[in-house]
């Protein structure tokens, strides 16, 4: 076999195996789909659903009439954590790409290390600090806790963006009179809009897919119960509403795909714009 068709079956066979572990990871969606166009459900499961019907998309808010209101909940959730997230990186990656600091690479390394760590390790203490600042069974508990788990990777991608924006603007614009927070915001801000919006929908997913361990600790009220919440309602003593749970699924999926995929360019740009100088 030649040189040639060797790459060649190389390329051809990474690709195959490459299909093979993303049709795995997809999985689970597609069992989704099938579900929540099926009339009833059915173990083991067909391949595609038939009939197809969307009624369960309709039976589902009368099985739990409070979906609406789960779902903004969730919004409200993610949104905030995407803010707060936002508010703190900005000034922290700036402090830490322009400013000497003899302890800048530990905070680096410290950033780093706390995306290790999963949000049910600090549920206790996260439980203890709200309930000292009496936010328990509010909105900002949530929010606040979110944003622990955001802020690390925000500031780390916010910091390699920051450092590849040539000194010399900021340099011109001080020269010119402008104040530092002047030249954040005037000057750094506008050069950043790929990297901001990579961050604000990194935020928003994660703070969306960890609300349910959050929720279930800090929130009592069911009226502040996010979309995770919610979905448990489809399951009784005696059965599970297995069609209508997926349609819910489905539902409350639409929201972060939808962003995700509205600004993926963005976000692909700012993810690799940190790296070239």
């Amino acid at each position: 076999m030649t040189r040639r068709r060797r790459k060649i079956a190389r390329t051809v066979a990474l690709h195959l195996l490459s299909i093979l572990f993303v049709s795995f990871l997809l999985l689970p969606i597609y069992q989704m789909l099938i579900t929540a166009f099926e009339t009833t459900w059915s173990s083991p499961s067909h391949l595609y659903p038939h009939p197809i019907t969307f009624r369960n998309f309709v039976t589902m808010w009368e099985i739990v009439p409070r979906l609406p209101r789960y779902l903004l909940n969730s919004f409200i959730y993610g949104i905030g954590v995407s803010l707060l997230s936002l508010a703190i990186a900005i000034p922290s990656s700036y402090g830490l790409s322009r400013f000497r600091i003899k302890a800048g690479p530990t905070l680096m390394f410290l950033l780093f290390y706390t995306n290790m760590f999963a949000p049910i390790m600090f549920i206790v203490p996260l439980y203890e600090m709200m309930g000292a600042l009496h936010l328990l069974n509010t909105y900002l508990a949530v929010i606040i806790s979110g944003t622990l788990f955001t802020v690390p990777f925000c500031t780390l991608l916010l910091s390699s963006y920051i450092e590849s924006v040539p000194k010399d603007i900021e340099d011109a614009a001080l020269v010119d009179g402008a104040s530092r927070l002047q030249v954040l915001f005037r000057v750094v801000l506008p050069l950043l809009a790929p990297a901001i919006v990579s961050i604000v929908i990194y935020a928003f997913i994660t703070g969306w897919s960890q609300q349910f361990i959050l929720a279930l600790t800090l929130i009592q009220d069911d009226n502040l119960m996010p979309i995770t919440q919610g979905l448990y309602q489809f399951f009784s003593r005696s059965s599970v509403s297995w069609s209508e749970l997926m349609a819910a699924a489905l539902v409350s999926t639409i929201i972060p795909v939808v962003m995700f995929l509205s600004v993926q360019k963005y976000i692909v740009k700012g993810l690799t714009a940190g790296s070239i100088k």
